[in-house]
């Protein structure tokens, strides 16, 4: 009885189920959450595959896939990857497919060591034999909800009146549990009914059993509050529509989407200092911004460094690739970006650490018409790699002390790190294929 031991030592004990918890657990049933129907998730989960979970199980793909609708449908969010096509769940689960899997692991591991008298050990996985030892043993949510309420009461007669069953169904439920278990649950005494012997080491794992469904059944119920909420994330205008930031943005969308991700994520790309004012004013949850000073009432994670250049036109007969910098700059008309951007801070530090001052300055908050008045030999400007095409114009690669970092803003109360977690392994993921800017 190893499991046991185990299941309650996690929970720290379990006290007695209130009343208003086994009606719950009784409702889910009404729900169409059966234990078989869990056992159907977790094979397929455990199998990565419908046909495999279907032939270990020994029924139809068709009871494989409706059952996992079911849950879904009961969830209002999805719990599986869908193909192409949407017809077949893919046994990789969702972020929020992820918490109720192992969520279900532990329900039905607890069923299992009702049924089982053989120990099994610390963290040991289900396996094919345990799940069919489950699904053929018939045990029921209703079965053990109705078994927690007569130890609660102490009466059948009075366990059926707060159940608001008839005496008679209670006892036919009663009796299929002891018929599942293979022993005498109650014994009549002079003062009502009470545990066997045998039924007394039982109570407390049900009773973990009823916690652990009961899990289940807010997830479920949680579900749909959970896809209408959405992650407010806040990121720098891109430079152009072929920038890095832009490819970034572009393929962080679909993957959310395609792995439904929970929430959704909502992404607005504005300038960086009415970011860092939204995430203070709670207007956005997460930023992706290039701030040098962060407030302190914000937590950040850096999420990659990019060397800068200054790039200038090819075409201006006054300056050529093989002057220095600073000569480019005095020579030039500057563009600068606006306050309270890294690029800006990086700019002003160059210029002060050069000693060199541009012929005259041009400040604008787009990046893209930055780059265009760059192409178009009007001014030259400060940029980093990856928001401008090499062949477009003339660059030189400055010192990397003036490197850009790109950072990732979320305010140090904002209470779901998960989220922030999955953002950035998301981020990340895209990035692979494509280089911030």
């Amino acid at each position: 009885m190893a499991l046991k031991i185990v299941i309650l030592r996690v929970y720290g004990g379990v006290p007695p189920q209130p009343p208003s918890l086994i009606r719950k657990y009784v409702a889910g049933t009404e729900a169409g959450m059966e234990v078989s129907t869990l056992i159907y998730f977790v094979s397929l989960v455990r199998n990565h595959s419908v046909h495999d979970a279907a032939a270990e199980l020994s029924v139809s793909s068709t009871t494989i896939n409706h059952a996992v609708y079911a849950l879904e449908q009961s969830a209002g969010v999805p719990l599986l990857l869908r193909n192409a096509h949407g017809r077949e769940a893919v046994a990789t689960t969702t972020a929020y497919g992820e918490s109720f899997h192992r969520t279900s692991v532990l329900f039905l591991q607890s069923c299992l060591s009702l049924i089982s008298s053989a120990d099994r050990e610390e963290g040991a996985e289900l396996c094919q034999q345990d799940l069919q030892t489950i699904r053929q043993s018939g045990i029921t949510f209703r079965m053990i909800s109705y078994f927690l309420r007569v130890c609660d009461v102490g009466s059948i007669s009075a366990a059926a009146k707060g159940l608001a069953v008839t005496q008679p169904a209670l006892s036919r439920q009663i009796g299929k549990f002891e018929s599942v278990l293979g022993f005498q649950l109650f014994e009549r005494t002079h003062t009502g009914i009470q545990l066997t012997a045998a039924a007394r080491p039982l109570k407390d794992i049900c009773q973990t059993t009823a916690l652990l469904f009961d899990r289940l059944r807010r997830n479920l119920s949680l579900g749909y509050s959970r896809a209408v909420k959405d992650i407010k994330f806040a990121a720098m205008i891109p430079s152009s529509s072929k920038s890095a930031l832009a490819s970034l943005l572009a393929g962080l969308i679909p993957l959310w989407h395609n792995r439904a991700y929970q929430p959704s994520l909502s992404i607005t790309t504005i300038v960086v200092p009415a970011i860092v004012e939204g995430l203070l004013d709670k207007t956005y949850d997460v930023g992706l911004v290039d701030v040098v000073d962060v407030p302190t009432t914000l937590d950040f994670l850096d999420f990659e460094t990019s060397p800068i250049f200054l790039v200038f036109g090819k075409t201006d007969q006054k300056i050529s690739l093989n002057d220095n910098p600073a000569r480019i700059i005095a020579a030039s008309t500057m563009g600068l970006p606006s306050f309270g951007t890294g690029m800006r801070s990086l700019t002003d530090a160059y210029l002060e650490s050069a000693a060199v001052r541009p012929r005259a300055v041009l400040e604008t908050q787009s990046m893209s018409l930055m780059l265009r008045l760059v192409e178009d030999n009007i001014c030259c400007a400060i940029l980093p790699a990856g928001s401008f095409e090499y062949h477009n114009v003339f660059s030189k690669q400055l010192p990397r002390r003036f490197s850009r970092t790109t950072r990732l803003l979320w305010r140090r109360d904002y209470r779901n790190m998960d989220v922030i977690s999955r953002l950035t392994s998301a981020l990340q993921e895209v990035r692979s294929g494509s280089r911030c800017c």
